[in-house]
């Protein structure tokens, strides 16, 4: 696995996954997400953002919301392989004070962070070293 730059080749994968039925339950915002608000908003953000590759195949996205605040997605067909924890360790090297808004049910997310050494400030956010 590596984690590459958002190019815009890669925008529409974000969007998509993001998106999906499954990943859109753990987000705070759970709006459609049109092509069009997508390229506006990676063209201001994609700077901010890596995916993560295997076998050169697009399987995850990880980025900086606001500030420090952090936010992954994994594509439901790579979910529990380890991509997440490779995306945010990978990511933990490049930033090194993180925040994350992290639902209690969302309980793959929860495992990540606790296991990568991130403190919970409260019932739902993480904050790292």
């Amino acid at each position: 696995m590596i984690l590459v730059d958002c190019t815009e080749k890669y925008w529409e994968f974000v969007r998509l996954i993001r998106t999906d039925p499954y990943n859109k339950k753990f987000f705070l915002t759970k709006e459609e997400i049109t092509p069009e608000q997508q390229i506006k908003f990676m063209t201001k953000n994609s700077h901010r953002y890596k995916i993560c590759l295997l076998d050169n195949v697009p399987v995850g996205y990880i980025g900086i919301k606001e500030e420090n605040e952090i936010t992954y997605c994994v594509d439901p067909l790579y979910q529990g392989k380890g991509i997440g924890t490779f995306m945010l360790k990978e990511f933990i090297k490049l930033h090194k004070t993180l925040t994350a808004f992290v639902y209690p049910e969302n309980k793959a997310s929860n495992k990540v962070f606790e296991k990568l050494g991130f403190k919970r400030r409260n019932f739902w956010i993480y904050n790292s070293k």
